[in-house]
């Protein structure tokens, strides 16, 4: 029974690490679409709950309703004819023990756009 908990334990520090690791990692989705509609298919993911704020990238948000919360960035980099660019990241953050506040918030929501960008892209191509 020992081992069993020891397990557990081990998956949970797993897990924990994999969040944090992925919270604080750069994403590029290249996507043949305009900037502006690539702007627009981010701004869809993000409800009233979801504050839009100033920061460092082209489009930032932070959540209402979480203290300490973390800010979700994106930027656009167009190359003038028919591809965009877009980098998303967690631009601000605070830390506790060395772990992010909301981690898998925001490695959740960094992963939705990039499905949400992905999707755009194969229904542009289909």
């Amino acid at each position: 029974m020992e081992v069993f908990w020891v397990l557990v334990v081990l998956a949970l520090i797993g897990w924990a690490i994999f969040v944090q690791v992925e919270a604080r990692r750069h994403a590029v989705v290249e996507v043949p679409m305009s900037e502006q509609a690539a702007a627009e298919v981010v701004a869809a993911c993000f409800n009233i709950t979801w504050t839009r704020i100033s920061g460092k990238g082209d489009l930032n948000f932070r959540p209402k309703l979480r203290v300490g919360a973390p800010v979700v960035s994106v930027a656009f980099d167009p190359d003038g004819a028919t591809k965009c660019g877009v980098e998303i990241w967690t631009s601000q953050f605070s830390t506790r023990y060395g772990m992010m506040n909301h981690a898998q918030l925001a490695w959740r929501k960094k992963r939705k756009i990039a499905s949400e960008l992905a999707k755009s892209l194969n229904a542009a191509t289909s």
